[in-house]
């Protein structure tokens, strides 16, 4: 029996394309009737190609009347008023973030759009203006208060967050363009702007005093993403077809899609969330590949981590207050907000008695991704290199030939540019170990703590344990000597795998590997 072929919405940001088009819409109008029924003005902050997009023009159709889309669905089952109102949606995504006179012409092109509709006749006043009177016009005009909805308000913001001085010209900019809200507040029915960041001193958000933001309510945590329920029903047939093409039963496909593309939290108790757009892309293809990462290399956030100068375990796996991770400014040297925000990042658990929010990688996709990105970065090695280096590592480490290791990764960071250590060949050694073994899929963690002090590298592969010790300017028998000492080892002991011990010297003049001995 030949199966109907099954539509994914991928890149498809319109609701009236997806229900025409008979693609695969996950219902999330549940929430649509939860936001017109309970407040008035919204901000939702959420990664890039989380759903952003389409959940303002889902809003769209249901405040244009258009009931015919929704059969079916959660929505239209409520007792609502679908009488068409005027809608306002300005819609950043495919702004020039490199040009601050891009942002007027966008707004104007809009707004001269708008006022052919409702008659405005007056271009020669300011935007802010403009947008008000189209507002009251639209109002007058059809005795219905509007809806206004501001998609991807901040992509110029976060592009330009280490140009502070374009990021400053083009907040100006908006503040004038958000005051109206306010201003036309007895004109508005419905107001929400969504974005990958609050940014805390825009003003944007104390002139909106009842904007209310719902980024990590836990009422709202699932309004964009996937969750495992509509996993498992409304995108059933296409784990099956994915399953049936690997060979292997829905139980082990959903493992496989979930280690890759889930684990997205975004409040306090969330359930896992998928990546919409991975999950979506992986189905289609019915390959597990990077789809999320590879629409965007997120260079400003190489630059951040490399300029931090920190041990990147440190980064990624990091603990955050509320306020934290509410808040990005150029002036932040925070970059846990920066990669929580933008979906690098996102909420492990919660600690009640502290108020603190423990943060890690959500899943494989963004793992190897970002580590891809990093590894050429951090090194100045090109890809093919760093592949190369790679295959040779986990060879290595899975045969437990910790000499061969060691000789590999002398050689690779013998050709690493003088200027790329920061002075500080330690750290630069960790983080380069840190990025290599999380790309060999290998568990690894710096500063480990034991009872007696901290493990600088920790390393376990399948069969083996890999207990390694840096002495900066020291001898590989001092580090050595420091695991004994330590006893390092002893936690692992009872641990099937085999106990490798390195002692590692670092020379502060050559930025590199001068010696190591090892015990097993």
């Amino acid at each position: 029996m030949l199966r109907r072929p099954l539509k994914y919405p991928i890149g498809i940001e319109t609701f009236s394309e997806i229900r025409e088009g008979g693609y695969i819409y996950v219902d999330k109008t549940q929430f649509v009737h939860r936001l017109v029924a309970e407040g008035k003005y919204y901000f939702l902050s959420r990664p890039r190609r989380f759903g952003k997009s389409l959940l303002l023009s889902t809003i769209e159709a249901f405040f244009e009347g258009r009931r015919d889309l929704f059969a079916g669905l959660y929505i239209d089952k409520q007792e609502l008023d679908w009488t068409p109102s005027p809608v306002f949606r300005l819609n950043f995504v495919n702004l020039d973030t490199g040009n601050s006179q891009s942002l007027i012409k966008l707004v104007d092109r809009h707004l001269k759009e708008w006022e052919s509709v409702y008659g405005c006749k007056d271009p020669e006043q300011d935007i802010q203006q403009r947008f008000y009177n189209v507002i009251e016009m639209a109002y007058t005009t059809t005795g219905r208060r509007v809806a206004v909805l501001i998609d991807e308000y901040d992509r110029a913001l976060v592009h330009n967050i280490n140009t502070p001085t374009l990021q400053e010209e083009m907040k100006g900019m908006l503040r004038p363009l958000f005051s109206v809200l306010k201003a036309a507040d007895k004109y508005i029915a419905f107001g929400m702007i969504t974005g990958v960041s609050r940014f805390s001193k825009l003003s944007l958000f104390s002139d909106l005093n009842n904007l209310k933001d719902i980024s990590l309510s836990e009422k709202y945590d699932a309004i964009c993403g996937i969750t495992e329920d509509e996993l498992r029903h409304t995108l059933a047939d296409g784990v099956s077809a994915f399953a049936e093409a690997r060979n292997v039963d829905f139980e082990t496909m959903t493992h496989l899609l979930k280690e890759n593309y889930d684990g997205y939290h975004f409040s306090k108790n969330s359930e896992d969330l998928y990546n919409p757009f991975g999950l979506l892309r992986s189905l289609d293809e019915q390959e597990l590949g990077h789809y999320w990462f590879a629409t965007a290399t997120p260079t400003f956030l190489v630059k951040k981590i490399q300029n931090s100068g920190r041990d990147l375990r440190s980064i990624f796996q990091s603990e955050a207050s509320t306020i934290e991770l509410e808040s990005m400014d150029a002036t932040d040297s925070s970059l846990k907000a920066i990669l929580y925000q933008t979906g690098y990042l996102t909420i492990k658990r919660y600690d009640s008695t502290l108020g603190i929010y423990e943060l890690g990688i959500p899943n494989k996709e963004v793992e190897k991704g970002l580590f891809n990105v990093l590894l050429p970065s951090f090194t100045g090695h090109d890809s093919a290199d760093s592949n190369s280096l790679v295959i040779k590592l986990s060879r290595a480490a899975m045969a437990g030939d910790a000499d061969s290791l060691m000789r590999n990764l002398q050689s690779f960071m013998a050709d690493i540019p003088y200027d790329l250590t920061l002075n500080k060949p330690e750290i630069y050694f960790e983080n380069n170990l840190y990025i290599i073994f999380k790309l060999l899929g290998f568990y690894i963690s710096t500063e480990y703590r034991t009872s007696n002090g901290r493990i600088d590298i920790l390393i376990t592969t399948p069969d083996y344990i890999y207990v390694i010790e840096l002495k900066l300017n020291g001898t590989a028998q001092e580090a050595l000597d420091q695991i004994r000492s330590k006893h390092y080892a002893t936690p692992f002991e009872t641990d099937h795998r085999k106990i490798i011990t390195v002692g590692v010297a670092i020379s502060k003049e050559t930025r590199n590997i001068s010696q190591w001995l090892i015990e097993q």
